[in-house]
This record gives C-alpha cells, sequence and structure tokens, in this order.
C-alpha cells in the first residue's frame, strides 16, 4: 500500500479522523471540569535570623543551602508529618501527596503549600506544617544543649566529690598550699642556719642541721600527693569548663528557637481556588494528539482490512474467467489429439496459466 493510496483512504474516512480527537478532547475536559473545585493556602518562611548571623546555626557560603534542605527534609519527615496529622486531622498520605515544600528564589525563605478540596483545611494545614518543622528543627537543639549541661553539672559535681574525698584521706584542705606552706618553712631553717654559720655560731648552725633534714623529709611527702592531687584539680577545671561552653551553646540554640518563632517568622496566605484551566489545556492537547494518532492507525487498519477482502472476493472470479475458454462444456475443439498424453499436457498448461494470472492480478 503507497503513501497516495493512504491519503485517499484517510481522506474518505475523514469524519473518523476528526471526530474521534475531538470526542476525547471533549471528554477529557468534561472529566477535568467535572471534578471538584480544588483550593490550595501557601505559609512562607521568611527566616532573615537564622540563616548567615555570627550566632546562627546556619552560616557561611553554604547556609541558605542548608537551612532550605534542612527544612525539606524535616517537613517530609514521618514525626513531623504525623504531628501535623494529629493537629488537622488530614491523613499522612494526603500531606505526602499535596504538601509541597519550595525554595523561594535564592533566598531563604521557602514556601509551603497545601491543595485540598476543602477550603478551610488548607490554611490551618499549612501553618501546622510551618510550626512544627521549625519547632523540630530549633527546639531540638535546645534540648540537645541542655542535656550537655546537664551532662557537664554533673561531671562537675564528680570532680568536686573525688577531690573532697582526696583532701580528707590526706587531712588537707588544699595540699597545693600545705606543700607551699612546707617549702617555705624549709626555706625558712636553710636561711637560719646559714646566719649562724655567717655570724660564727658554729654550734647554733650544727644544731638547726635536725631540723632542717626533719622538714625535707616531710617535703618529699607532697610529692605523690601532689600528682593525685593536681590531676583531680585538672578534670576539674576541664568539667568547669564544658558547664561554660555548654551553657553558652544553650543561650544560643536559645536565641535560635525564639527567633523561629512561628508567630514572628510564618505569613500564612488566605485560601485561593485552584485555576484548572492551564491545566486542562495541557490534558486536552495532549488527549487530543494521542486520539488522532490512533484515528490515523485505525484509519490504515481499516484500508487493509478492505483491500485483503477485495482481494478475497476478485480471486475466484479471476479463477473461472482464465481457465473459460480450456474447460468450454458441450463444444469440441476442433484440434485433434493424438494421444492421452497430449490431453494432459494441454489441461496442465491450461491450469497454470490461470494460475499465473491469478497470482499477477493479486500482486496488481
Amino acid at each position: 500500500m503507497e503513501i497516495v493510496d493512504y491519503l485517499r483512504a484517510a481522506r474518505r474516512r475523514l469524519s473518523l479522523i476528526i471526530l474521534i480527537p475531538l470526542l476525547s478532547a471533549g471528554a477529557a475536559a468534561a472529566l477535568l471540569y467535572a471534578q471538584p473545585t480544588m483550593y490550595m493556602a501557601t505559609a512562607t518562611v521568611d527566616p532573615p535570623a537564622l540563616v548567615g548571623g555570627p550566632t546562627a546555626q546556619y552560616t557561611g557560603a553554604q547556609g541558605v543551602i542548608q537551612f532550605v534542605a534542612a527544612f525539606q527534609a524535616t517537613a517530609s519527615g514521618p514525626m513531623v508529618r504525623t504531628a501535623i496529622s494529629e493537629q488537622t486531622g488530614v491523613s499522612t498520605t494526603a500531606l505526602g501527596d499535596r504538601l509541597v515544600v519550595t525554595q523561594r528564589g535564592g533566598s531563604p525563605s521557602v514556601a509551603v503549600t497545601f491543595t485540598s478540596s476543602d477550603k478551610a483545611l488548607v490554611g490551618p494545614v499549612v501553618e501546622a506544617a510551618s510550626s512544627v518543622t521549625l519547632k523540630a528543627m530549633f527546639d531540638s537543639q535546645v534540648a540537645s544543649a541542655r542535656a550537655r549541661l546537664d551532662e557537664a553539672k554533673a561531671a562537675v559535681a564528680k570532680t568536686n566529690e573525688a577531690v573532697g574525698a582526696f583532701t580528707s584521706q590526706q587531712k588537707m584542705a588544699d595540699p597545693q598550699k600545705a606543700y607551699e606552706a612546707q617549702l617555705s618553712r624549709v626555706n625558712g631553717l636553710v636561711q637560719q642556719q646559714a646566719s649562724m654559720r655567717a655570724t660564727g655560731n658554729a654550734v647554733g648552725a650544727a644544731a638547726m642541721s635536725s631540723p632542717i633534714a626533719s622538714a625535707s623529709a616531710a617535703l618529699d611527702k607532697f610529692g605523690p600527693i601532689l600528682t593525685q592531687y593536681n590531676a583531680l584539680v585538672e578534670a576539674r577545671t576541664a568539667a568547669v569548663a564544658a558547664v561554660n561552653t555548654a551553657q553558652t551553646q544553650l543561650a544560643q540554640a536559645s536565641a535560635q528557637l525564639d527567633a523561629a518563632d512561628p508567630t514572628k517568622i510564618v505569613y500564612v496566605a488566605g485560601a485561593r481556588a485552584v485555576d484548572r484551566n492551564e491545566t486542562v489545556i495541557r490534558t486536552v492537547i495532549a488527549v487530543g494528539a494521542a486520539a488522532f494518532i490512533l484515528a490515523l492507525l485505525l484509519v490504515l487498519m481499516l484500508e487493509v482490512i478492505a483491500r485483503g477482502r477485495t482481494q478475497q472476493a476478485e480471486l475466484p472470479k479471476a479463477v473461472e474467467t482464465d481457465a473459460a475458454p480450456a474447460v468450454k462444456p458441450g463444444r469440441r475443439s476442433s484440434a485433434v489429439v493424438p494421444a492421452a498424453s497430449d490431453g494432459a499436457a494441454t489441461v496442465a498448461t491450461a491450469s497454470d496459466s490461470a494460475t499465473a494470472s491469478v497470482i499477477a492480478r493479486a500482486q496488481h
């Protein structure tokens, strides 16, 4: 079948090619317009104090990207969506399908949108989604900082207890000061002995040797005591420094949580009807194009079937027409058949000629 034949067939069935796309597009448009009106609400989260500040959690060149990514990931998490579902009654499946978080341009601001056929529901959903997400992002930082502070305070208490137990065991309120006092005593005794020798009091100087030796022996005992005491004091100092760091982190996290207050940075727009015209136009065009292609294929299939039937109907007529001169009944041939073998050859030749003629017509 050539292209010209197909174009002729398409022209003969032009009404079919036109009606199928029109009916399909009309049915798609009617189905879309029969759907209930959908409403959309948008909550804009504008966090200027949460990104880029000296004490902000999200700083540096990647601060904006990190904040937006963290907000989107938190909003789509099961914990947040379960909390939203409990507050609004919307299923987590509907939230997963119709709750969308997008970045506004290249800024840290994000837009939270929700679409539903219930106009009164879309506003509370986006408001709850924004609030719960911000709380999950920054309230957890406060809880973590508070936990670190509690651990640091517990470490300070433990080291204080260890220092107190050690000083009680050694019967010294402050081994370091006791050591310094004993060292000062030894130095004083040595100076007295040197003074006596300088004045020629050899007997007095000799008498000072015993107190000096006793004081020096007592001083030597402070070595292992100070080693243990200093280690305990250093541990306590480190624990106190950890408390200070944890307090600073808690203060920063609390400031971030206050800056993430939804009443300060979340702005909810009223519900509005979703414009279906653009969606309907795109769908109608797609359905119409697909139906047009199917109509062309249908025309091709019908033409092939019709040609096949025509050829089958013409085949018996062609056989009768080609075979008729060789087998006309009631009429004798004027040629004399010399032998039976020649008659058989004549019949075979007529049959072959008829078959060849039929094949030629079918091919044409």
